[in-house]
């Protein structure tokens, strides 16, 4: 069938699978890609992930190709509905409630990551799925998904999108499940002030940044409550230790925070943090 996804190392088009006729989507490398033996064995591996990951909210697998297969496909559900970044697009903003949703549901596809050891690496609003099909959020895109104990096939780079990366991915060190987390506080940053928290001319001013800085406050940017400054500020530690350990944490601070009900430990925390390193202007 068409088209309906396209990136750097390949494409996903629409199909339906053979006897059944279940609407399927089927990503696909590039020609030039299949050259690239580091390339196909990523691709392999982002099969065999996410195959492995059967949360609802990770994007289900139907089936993957043969590893001696000489064009390497991997058959996912065909989902309907838009991505987050399509829908920030469009709207600039979302309301705490959604915002509380979207992350409550991510933060179950990353719990099972978690108890599988994978860490996702390139947490963003393009990878963040709304299905129609019971308004269900689902994380896609596995493909540079790094797996606890395994030599990674990316030694000496730094992967993801660097908007995105947490402090200790720009810095080329050791990622863990709160590297995702920190990515995921971006994302409730962008969604709830319409702003990126990061950015600049290049990559290299955008990862500086990322590690030295902090974005404008939120409250600032958008009628917020300033509590939901405070659990912003956890969630975009530099320091991984002292962010949230899990989405349902992050979740549960911005809920009551919305609420002006944000717990004094939390409270502390972040006005700690704000002190070593204030937000920055707009």
């Amino acid at each position: 069938g068409r088209v309906i996804g396209r990136g750097a190392m390949g494409e996903v088009y629409e199909a339906t699978r053979a006897g059944t006729d279940e609407p399927a989507a089927v990503k696909l490398l590039h020609a030039h890609v299949l050259a690239q033996p580091d390339l196909v064995e990523r691709f392999v591996r982002e099969a065999r992930i996410v195959a492995s990951l059967t949360a609802a909210n990770v994007v289900r697998v139907l089936d993957v190709s043969p590893r001696d297969a000489p064009v390497p496909w991997l058959a996912m559900e065909r989902l309907t509905g838009h991505d987050l970044a399509d829908h920030l697009r469009e709207h600039k903003r979302m309301g705490v409630k959604s915002v509380l949703t979207m992350l409550r549901q991510v933060g179950l596809g990353l719990d099972a990551a978690r108890v599988a050891g994978v860490v996702h690496r390139d947490l963003k609003p393009r990878n963040l799925f709304l299905s129609s099909r019971g308004d269900l959020w689902k994380i896609l895109d596995f493909g540079v998904a790094r797996i606890s104990g395994e030599q990674t096939l990316t030694v000496d780079q730094i992967v993801g999108t660097p908007n995105y990366m947490a402090p200790e991915q720009a810095n080329g060190a050791a990622v863990t499940h709160r590297t995702d987390l920190f990515a995921l506080g971006v994302i409730a940053y962008r969604a709830l002030t319409g702003r990126p928290a990061f950015e600049g001319e290049a990559t290299a001013e955008i990862l500086f940044k990322v590690v030295h800085a902090m974005p404008p406050r939120p409250s600032d940017l958008a009628p917020l409550p300033a509590d939901v400054d405070l659990v912003l500020a956890i969630a975009l530690a530099k320091n991984a230790a002292d962010r949230f350990d899990s989405a349902a944490e992050l979740a549960q601070a911005l809920d009551a925070a919305a609420r002006g009900r944000l717990a004094a430990p939390l409270r502390a925390q972040a006005e700690r943090l704000l002190a070593r390193l204030p937000w920055g202007a707009v």
